[in-house]
């Protein structure tokens, strides 16, 4: 092949790669290092590329082999970067130490920064990821402002948030596919498809099951595929666990394709078991997954991690399935081609307009484990909390506070005298950062932390509250479900997002819809009643008490079956 030819090749590989068709610039690049290995640029684009198709192993591979046979390559600062991206995506520890490289070796790198900052956000690190982030802005990144933001709520750290949320959540600004799912939940249901519609758009529609293809054999059982990164002890499973087990297996072959970690324990233990068939995947690229998916002629196959940090999007993007739908872990649209429904209700998603997918309602969305641990009795003294007082508890994530949220409940807790906030926070800053507000606000005094507890003994504790309050525009999901479980009213404000109307859909489930609420005013005032009126709360705990064995919400065998009956109908 001629020098011509070979720049042809590379030339082409480019142009693939900058129209988003990595399976082609894949290809070409390949085919290149093939006819020409000592070329670093291609190697290092080729590396790009089978990262962002989910080929980990391969792309490191390749970067790896740049670090070792072209020591003196310009562009060694990117290969580390490139690393970090690969091993961020994987959740592995080296990432930070290569980030560190990236910026070591060129300290003006922007992107080696932002994938730097992002590798410490994901590492725990907050702090430090806040001061990578804002190093990439002073050498002109436009890309760092969804991460900024969501490690700043991370922590609880409001300081030049409303300079950032001008430019996230500008109505005339398209959102891009690399923000954050955090700042995303907090806009309108427009600009969370805009989004969804940017993050869709990086997927060529190259389809193992072309729209209208032939959707199962008839006679058989239907195959069930779960697909997600999270099959171990998360919140996701902790709802989901319970419909597995009660999938009816004279009708249902039920698959789970995992391509997360293989964190042993008891709840992946009780997913093994639950599963007709467990697929561990997690090394394998997304090409792969879908092949599989698609050689065992699985029919309709369920989406749980949508646009979630360390999503494999790419696999569901290759429509393995000839039906799929997107369920539990993206509270909102896909704007996806590749995704044909949504499992929601009418309360969390009573506008289709919003929504790119045909809407699947059940009577409540959102299922839950008929194992979850009952609370039992424990004094208040054991957790640090006064017994004569009113307690309203916040044990969402401490993300999803905001400023605003704050200063209501402060506003609250100096309006009722009797009552204390009771916070969780899993993180010093994020403890430093709200004893210091409420320092401000002049409640110090009354603000108690609830730190990190293993998940009984925080059922149990939770039920010593007497009102949960619910958060704003991203609410309490699982935490809701929890709450509730515990017998502890929740209030909350629904706004028009799903996200900001899951503990609507929840109360109405358990028979509390009046305690669902639609402004600030109202949210205020029925907090203030409450606190005022232990006999009306201590009505609404008995209630939930009943409703852990007669409600909609926790009754998993009866959500199942209504489940089933829409998948089945899917496929009729």
């Amino acid at each position: 092949m001629s020098n011509i030819q070979r720049e042809d090749l590379f030339r082409a590989a480019a142009e693939a790669q900058g129209k988003g068709d990595l399976i082609a610039a894949g290809q070409l690049y390949s085919r290149f290092v093939g006819l020409n290995p000592a070329v670093p640029d291609a190697w290092e684009q080729l590396g790009a590329i089978l990262a962002e198709l989910g080929n980990f192993v391969e792309a490191e591979n390749a970067l790896r082999g740049i670090l070792q046979f072209m020591p003196n390559y310009s562009g060694l600062h990117r290969v580390h970067a490139h690393l970090c991206w690969i091993y961020s995506l994987q959740g592995r520890k080296e990432a930070i130490e290569e980030g560190r490289e990236a910026v070591r070796l060129e300290p003006r790198f922007e992107g080696g920064w932002l994938n730097l900052a992002n590798a410490l956000s994901l590492g725990g690190e907050p702090e430090e990821a806040i001061a990578a982030f804002k190093k990439a802005e002073a050498l002109g990144s436009v890309r760092h402002y969804g991460g900024l933001y969501s490690a700043k709520r991370g922590i609880c750290d409001w300081t030049g948030m409303e300079a950032l949320e001008r430019v996230l959540f500008d109505s005339a600004r398209k959102p891009q596919a690399y923000e954050s799912d955090l700042c995303v939940m907090a806009t309108t249901p427009r600009v969370q498809r805009s989004f969804a519609e940017a993050c869709a758009a990086k997927y060529p529609p190259r389809y193992l099951n072309p729209p209208g293809a032939e959707r199962r054999v008839a006679g058989r059982k239907i195959r069930l595929g779960y697909v997600g990164g999270e099959f171990h002890d998360t919140a996701i499973m902790s709802l989901l666990a319970s419909t597995i087990e009660h999938h009816d297996r004279d009708r249902f072959e039920v698959h789970a394709f995992s391509f997360g970690p293989d964190i042993e324990g008891p709840m992946r233990a009780r997913l093994r078991a639950a599963f007709d068939r467990f697929h561990d995947l997690g090394a394998a690229p997304n090409e792969e997954i879908a092949r599989q998916i698609r050689a065992l002629d699985i029919d309709i196959l369920l989406d749980l991690n949508g646009y979630l940090k360390g999503n494999r999007v790419g696999i569901v993007a290759r429509r393995p399935a000839p039906i799929q739908i997107s369920y539990l872990g993206w509270p909102a649209t896909m704007g996806a081609p590749f995704i044909d429904a949504m499992i929601a209700d009418k309360i969390v998603a009573p506008d289709a307009r919003s929504f790119s997918e045909k809407l699947i309602h059940l009577d409540c969305y959102m299922p839950t484990d008929d194992r979850k641990h009952e609370p039992v009795p424990r004094s208040r003294a054991e957790f640090g909390l006064p017994e004569d007082v009113v307690v309203l508890a916040s044990m969402n994530n401490t993300w999803k506070l905001d400023a605003q949220m704050m200063t209501l409940w402060c506003e609250i807790l100096r309006e009722l005298p009797q009552a204390v906030l009771w916070q969780a926070a899993r993180t010093a800053p994020a403890e430093r950062n709200l004893r210091s507000f409420a320092q401000e606000q002049g409640v110090a005094e009354r603000f108690i932390i609830a730190p990190p507890v293993a998940y009984d003994d925080h059922l149990d504790r939770s039920s010593l509250a007497d009102l949960a309050l619910d958060t704003y525009p991203y609410g309490g999901h699982t935490t809701s479900c929890d709450m509730l479980w515990a017998g502890v009213p929740v209030v909350t404000r629904r706004g028009e997002t799903f996200a900001s109307r899951v503990a609507a859909s929840l109360l109405d489930a358990v028979g509390l819809p009046e305690l669902t609420t639609s402004s600030v005013a109202e949210y205020k005032a029925l907090v203030l009643a409450l606190g005022c009126d232990k006999a009306r709360i201590q009505a609404m705990k008995g209630k939930l008490a009943a409703a852990r064995r007669n409600s909609k919400l926790f009754d998993n065998e009866r959500y199942t079956k209504e489940l089933e009956g829409k998948l089945i109908e899917l496929v009729s």
